[in-house]
């Protein structure tokens, strides 16, 4: 329920709930009140008031016109005790004597002082709790002396007191429910916001792992999700900017290792040369050779880091063009056939023939793949002792939803099922055949990753099951109404 809604149903019930309940104290008092229900009451009071003006009209009628009959005691005593049973009584006063009174009046209030009452001229009084009317009346006597008579008639079945117990009722209903709504409907919005502000606090200081939990489906449950998903991502922020951190380290420590090494071997052989431990033509020209081989790693080596730091912070431009993937493999093979035939390496294509298969692609960069896909095969296959020929295949096919995937694979000595995650990693190196001393910079791999996202596909590495490494590259085949933004890439 929304804050509205809730805001909205707690006013509503303030307003209504007071009333129903007082309503129901009220009808439930008169329903179980002297055991009488609040139709016997209504009746009863309706009909004690017919008979209290039936009563009323009598003793008028009798105070004027027949004053004698209110000295016979026994019409005094049955008319008293019409009277008690309606709950009315009379007070009469004879010059000098002292007022008379019914016993119903004196039982309810003993303590009355009737000649005061007699003088007032007050029309109401309350008596023992209830409301009574007045009603005077001057007489005179059969002996001539003057009087005067008061007829003093209950108004109502319910004890004045019992309307102030209901206005408190009333009062106590109407702030009772408004406090407890009050109550319930702020902490079911303070209470979420304090959560929230401790989440809040939390994520100032830096610790992220605490997940924002909705509390309700409200306004305040839509803020906790957006600062659930705001803290995910600036969790997975600050995760990749310290991963970027590390990795900066680790190229760091890589470079200055790969670059030491070599550094280190090519001042060895300059220092032979220059205390004339190569002392002859042969050894200078060997020590030489071995020099300039490392200088050519070394150029290498920068070559391959430039390029990947330019393709890491997407400073490189792509020139995407479509080409049919099918002729561009079949002349890349031609063009590496001789090459891999001097290193002992057959190279076999499957499924180049058929009908153009078109993607988009940046030639330059994708040769680059295949060359670094290929170069990282021959070091497998070059430092393995097997006498097995080595062999490389490309293949190709077509993939439902518009896209090609060609694999290139090879009978080398593979790697180890755990180390398949990491091949694209910069820097890594399998024991076998990543080493320093064949060659490898282990950036290979890692800007042919680069390489295959940036034209929008993807690359993994897998163990065939004769044998070997594979690795497969997936792209978007071409279409006429396909738009390749270079500099988005």
């Amino acid at each position: 329920m929304s804050i509205r809604t809730r805001l909205q149903v707690a006013l509503w019930a303030m307003v209504i709930v007071p009333n129903i309940i007082m309503i129901s104290l009220i009808i439930s008092l008169l329903y179980f009140l002297s055991d009488q229900t609040l139709h016997e009451l209504m009746t009863n009071e309706k009909y004690y008031k017919d008979r209290q003006a039936v009563a009323l009209g009598e003793l008028s009628y009798v105070l004027r016109y027949e004053p004698e009959r209110m000295e016979n005691d026994q019409y005094l005593n049955d008319f008293q005790k019409r009277l008690a049973e309606l709950q009315a009584g009379v007070v009469l006063e004879r010059e000098g004597y002292p007022p008379a009174v019914t016993p119903m009046l004196r039982e309810a209030a003993p303590h009355e002082d009737w000649g005061k009452l007699v003088d007032d001229n007050r029309d109401q009084i309350t008596l023992d709790g209830y409301l009574y009317q007045i009603v005077r009346q001057d007489v005179v006597f059969a002996d001539g002396v003057e009087g005067k008579v008061l007829l003093l008639r209950q108004q109502e079945q319910l004890p004045i007191y019992w309307k102030i117990i209901f206005i408190a009722i009333g009062l106590f209903a109407l702030v009772g429910t408004s406090i407890f709504l009050t109550y319930i409907v702020s902490r079911s919005i303070i209470k979420p916001l304090y959560s929230l502000k401790r989440s809040a606090e939390q994520i100032s200081e830096g610790m992220l792992d605490g997940e924002v939990k909705p509390m309700n489906k409200d306004e305040i449950g839509e803020l906790s999700i957006a600062f659930e998903a705001m803290r995910q991502r600036l969790k997975g922020s600050i995760e990749d900017r310290l991963q970027e951190e590390e990795n900066r380290k680790r190229l760091l420590s890589h470079i200055s290792h790969d670059l030491k090494t070599p550094i280190t071997a090519i001042k060895g052989y300059i220092e032979g040369i220059l205390d004339g431990v190569a002392n002859t033509q042969e050894k200078q020209e060997k020590y030489l050779r071995t020099v300039y081989r490392k200088a050519t790693d070394m150029d290498r080596l920068i070559d391959e880091l430039f390029l990947f730091s330019k393709l890491d912070m997407q400073h490189v431009a792509y020139d995407f063009k479509p080409i049919d993937i099918r002729r561009y493999i079949m002349h890349f093979a031609e063009d590496q056939q001789i090459d891999l035939e001097k290193a002992g390496i057959t190279l076999a294509l499957q499924g180049i023939e058929g009908e153009p298969l078109m993607v988009a692609a940046d030639t330059e960069k994708l040769s680059r793949v295949f060359h670094n896909i290929i170069g990282n095969s021959v070091k497998y296959m070059m430092d393995e002792t097997s006498d097995d020929e080595g062999r490389i295949v490309i293949s190709l096919h077509g993939l439902p939803g518009g896209y090609i995937q060609f694999e290139i694979s090879d009978n080398g000595p593979g790697v180890a099922p755990d180390a398949l995650p990491m091949l694209f990693d910069q820097f890594y190196r399998t024991e076998q055949s990543r080493s320093t001393e064949t060659g490898g910079s282990g950036l290979g791999l890692a800007i042919v990753k680069q390489i295959v996202q940036g034209h929008g596909g993807h690359v993994e590495a897998k163990l065939p099951a004769s044998g070997g490494l594979a690795i497969t590259v997936t792209l978007r085949q071409w279409m006429n109404d396909h738009e390749h933004d270079a500099e988005s890439r």
